[in-house]
């Protein structure tokens, strides 16, 4: 049975999985995801729109699921897959599970209002991207996983000359985005001005998310994006065509910036394959791929421009006289 994470499952989630899969997204590679912890948190909070668990059991054998809510956006990222004890031949398989589970995750996101899941499984796992795709998910994009691993064959030690963003430059990084950005992407992704607005820094955090922008404010040329966690930094970048030979100097200017040994990560979209080189000579190394997909739980309602015309609540009613009681002529 389908339900969401009890007490007792806290101590299923805390061995060692037989077979998981993490679905990794910018918050996770600075952030190592712990889902014995995130069960905790959707016990006390109780599943919703912010984090979600679901679980199953079969003759000792554990399954679940977990999806983590966008801030601000009626949106979850589906991010870990994990299975828990022995394998039995006579039991559903591994995927069969996941298909389950993740039907149901679907059903529950209804119910919470979520109008977008998204998911980014590797592509190495083909399974996996099945399954999603059997239960109605599309691809809209791939990304590639960069690490700086390996040696820095450009030595020159020029920068670009970028300034922290400011509140003002949520719009000009928005119109750069839908400049460089296909719109199959901008459709999936439905992000607006807000999504580029500097969060408020959280004393308590364990994350971190600085941006800088390069160009005039009403006409930016590239925007750099730095996401720091424990685990790790992550740079995004947005740059325009006409100056992509600038994107080596753009972020180099974004690793000046960091001054500890924590790993640092770059990811690449779909159409940014011709940055692929230019960063790689920066000592950055290809660590994996992935398929974005999202799963719209909306559709847009369809009506008839003429509808409203041939309702009968809109036809105007003209009452007639009647002689209700018989009255002489004077």
């Amino acid at each position: 049975m389908i339900r969401s994470v009890a007490p007792a499952d806290l101590w299923s989630l805390r061995r060692k999985p037989r077979n998981q899969v993490v679905l990794y997204t910018d918050e996770l590679l600075a952030q190592v995801h712990h889902p014995t912890w995130f069960a905790l948190r959707c016990l006390l909070a109780g599943n919703g729109r912010e984090r979600a668990t679901l679980v199953t059991h079969e003759r000792g054998t554990t399954a679940s699921v977990q999806a983590r809510g966008r801030s601000g956006r009626p949106e979850q990222d589906i991010v870990y897959l994990g299975a828990f004890g022995p394998r039995l031949t006579r039991l559903p398989s591994d995927y069969d599970l996941w298909f389950s589970l993740l039907e149901q995750l679907c059903v529950h996101a209804g119910y919470s209002h979520i109008q977008r899941l998204y998911a980014a499984p590797p592509s190495q796992y083909t399974e996996v991207r099945e399954i999603f795709r059997q239960l109605g998910f599309q691809a809209y994009t791939h990304k590639t996983l960069l690490h700086l691993s390996g040696l820095d064959w450009d030595q020159r030690t020029t920068l670009a000359p970028m300034r922290m963003q400011s509140r003002r430059d949520a719009w000009a990084i928005h119109k750069l985005y839908g400049a460089v950005t296909p719109h199959l992407v901008q459709y999936a992704e439905a992000r607006n001005v807000r999504h580029w607005a500097i969060p408020i820094p959280q004393q308590f955090g364990v994350q971190r998310r600085v941006a800088w922008v390069l160009g005039p404010d009403d006409d930016l040329h590239a925007y750099l994006r730095l996401t720091s966690g424990v685990s790790g930094h992550v740079f995004s970048l947005l740059i325009r065509p006409d100056v992509r030979e600038q994107v080596v100097d753009v972020v180099r200017f974004g690793l000046a910036q960091l001054s500890d040994a924590r790993p640092i990560y770059l990811v690449l979209r779909e159409y940014q394959e011709d940055l692929l080189l230019p960063c790689q000579s920066l000592g950055f190394q290809p660590m994996g791929e992935q398929a974005l997909l999202v799963k719209n739980m909306v559709v847009a309602v369809r009506r008839p421009l003429l509808a409203a015309s041939f309702e009968p609540g809109f036809e105007p009613r003209v009452t007639a006289p009647r002689i209700s009681t018989a009255r002489e002529d004077r």
